[in-house]
């Protein structure tokens, strides 16, 4: 059972909040993203000021007008995380990191609004030759054929796959882990063989380095295909 109060000096180091002003803050539920890649969405609303209390915030999921992902919100304390999008009052935000590893929230259109990314984390296959997909934050879907790759990031409107991308040499990653989170980079080569197998070499800032496979998360083939700036 997860605790019910976070101290807030206590609180992920992705947070943007300002630690000193409350002793205490709202931890989010369990949920599809670690504890430390989300926040509860009552904080989320908070954070860009469109309620000043829980209070305000409780009246507006009760009237179905705060949703993530596209389905509505049904508790203060639901975690929203890395890449989902959060609306209200026709505004939809993406929830992406800035480069001093804070979350933060990415103001989008309608249209890019309903395209969801989900990084394949592994594969398990079913009965009658079906295919499980199991993603990065707990999500799964089921499909006809072995076409994709753990590690490629699928776009999704309607739990419907509209793209693959594909991760691959030459394609563009954001960063979601270590020194140089949230920063774009560009794959130069996927190590394949021991002991280098979960590693791949990317270009960013001039330089050259290997990173793991899992602090990448693939974004377009050439340029992004979400909003970043």
């Amino acid at each position: 059972m997860s605790k019910r109060h976070l101290k807030a000096i206590a609180a992920p180091k992705s947070w943007p909040i300002k630690r000193k002003e409350h002793v205490y803050i709202m931890r989010p539920n369990p949920g599809t993203h670690k504890f430390e890649e989300s926040m509860p969405i009552a904080l989320i609303l908070k954070l860009l000021n469109q309620i000043k209390t829980t209070r305000e915030a409780k009246y507006l999921i009760n009237q179905r007008k705060i949703s993530v992902n596209g389905k509505p919100v049904k508790e203060l304390k639901f975690p929203a995380g890395l890449f989902d999008v959060v609306s209200f009052s026709d505004k939809f935000f993406r929830i992406l990191y800035n480069k001093r590893g804070k979350l933060i929230f990415k103001e989008i259109n309608k249209s890019e609004a309903d395209n969801l990314l989900y990084r394949i984390r592994d594969k398990t296959k079913l009965k009658n030759n079906k295919l499980q997909l199991n993603f990065y934050n707990g999500a799964n879907i089921i499909v006809d054929k072995d076409e994709y790759n753990t590690n490629d990031v699928l776009v999704i409107s309607d739990m419907k796959i509209k793209e693959k991308v594909p991760f691959e040499k030459n394609s563009m990653v954001y960063i979601i882990k270590g020194k140089h989170l949230g920063n774009i980079a560009k794959i130069e080569e996927i190590h394949e063989k021991p002991p280098l197998n979960n590693l791949a070499k990317i270009s960013i800032d001039k330089m050259k380095i290997d990173l793991p496979k899992d602090y990448l998360f693939v974004i377009g083939k050439s340029s992004p295909i979400i909003t970043l700036k």
